[in-house]
């Protein structure tokens, strides 16, 4: 398979992260990553560290300019493995 462009397998990254799609509901087309191989990167990313880095650092960026704001919190659970009982 031909090498993605990190701009395009960032962008794929980004649109899954942001709108909670699954792997499945990529969209295709040039302009897009296949979902195979964001899927790989991230995964790459999360054993070697790069994620938890690149995490961070973005929220070491957005509290020195003041845009987190640490007193409010939301959990979303809608895809939490967890099989308990209510």
């Amino acid at each position: 398979m031909p090498h993605s462009s990190f701009r395009y397998l960032l962008k794929t990254l980004l649109y899954i992260l942001i709108t909670g799609c699954g792997w499945c509901e990529v969209p295709k087309g040039q302009i897009w990553a296949s979902k195979s191989s964001p899927h790989r990167w991230l995964k790459r990313w999360q054993l070697d560290g790069t994620l938890e880095a690149l995490q961070t650092r973005i929220l070491g960026i957005g509290q020195d300019k003041g845009l987190i704001n640490w007193s409010y919190g939301e959990v979303d659970g809608s895809f939490s493995p967890w099989k308990g009982r209510w």
